[in-house]
């Protein structure tokens, strides 16, 4: 008797609940790559994407490559991606307590709040009151959850009140990923849940042809531009972008073989099912 092959499992956008992406960087800055790229493939299927910035570093040119590789219009796609900035902790609950009837209106099919418990480290708010909010948050995001998939990002616990939020919010989560490097070079995220072990490849876009982009997308007035080319700005962090890759079983000694796939198979929360093509 032949043994059963095993299938490769695949990585795919949440259909519902709420996922934890915890990456191995600063509050989940490295998760963040794959949050964008699940948001760029919604966005380039005609979905609308709610994302919640609690730690004031959202930028629209991180978006602009994932959404090149999807032949996703840029202008189109970011306008079905609703933002939302909370600058502090009180602002951030208001946000995520509004979400949930601005969902209703827009349809969403995902929302993503990166940098959850940021604000929650305020050294001007009380552990209690942080612990408080933090369960009333979660407490709302559930229930969100039961019709449009919620994606929380966070790092590694920076702190004694870092892992005593966490263990706040384990009970609210139903998936969790947790990203480690795999490699010295810290060319590939390797993302570990209970259904398997996934590796994300890493790879630098261009800066210029980004910087380019968003320059043509926030300028209205050539002059305007001009004038903004003679002030030194502050250089926009350069990200990089993933291509997923899905592990196989390649034997008993729990060995895994890397295998390049064109996408993550998409799982909209509306009824249908369809895989992603990149």
């Amino acid at each position: 008797m032949h043994p059963v092959e095993r299938q490769p499992s695949e990585l795919r956008i949440p259909s519902t609940g709420i996922t934890l992406l915890e990456g191995p960087g600063y509050f989940g800055q490295d998760g963040r790559l794959l949050a964008q790229h699940w948001t760029s493939i919604l966005l380039s299927k005609g979905h609308a994407v709610h994302w919640i910035d609690g730690g004031h570093r959202f930028d629209p040119s991180r978006f602009f490559s994932s959404m090149r590789s999807l032949d996703c219009p840029i202008e189109d796609g970011l306008r079905r991606l609703y933002i939302g900035r909370g600058f502090t902790l009180h602002q951030l609950h208001a946000l995520i307590q509004r979400v949930r009837h601005e969902v209703a209106l827009t349809q969403a099919s995902m929302i993503v709040v990166d940098s959850m418990l940021t604000m929650f480290l305020d050294e001007q708010i009380k552990r209690f009151e942080a612990r408080s909010i933090l369960r009333h948050c979660m407490a709302s995001l559930e229930e969100v959850s039961r019709y449009c998939p919620i994606v929380l990002l966070d790092g590694k616990a920076m702190s004694p009140l870092h892992q005593q939020l966490k263990h706040t919010m384990r009970p609210y989560v139903h998936h969790r990923l947790r990203g480690t490097w795999g490699d010295r070079e810290k060319t590939t995220l390797r993302l570990a849940s209970s259904t398997g072990i996934y590796d994300v490849a890493m790879k630098q876009p261009s800066h210029a042809i980004a910087q380019q982009q968003l320059n043509h997308f926030t300028s209205i007035d050539p002059t305007e531009q001009l004038a903004a080319q003679a002030i030194a700005l502050p250089t926009i962090q350069t990200e990089r972008e993933p291509t997923i890759l899905h592990a196989q079983q390649a034997d008993d000694n729990n060995q895994h073989q890397c295998a390049e796939l064109g996408g993550p198979d998409v799982h909209i929360p509306v009824q249908e099912r369809h895989a992603a093509m990149d």
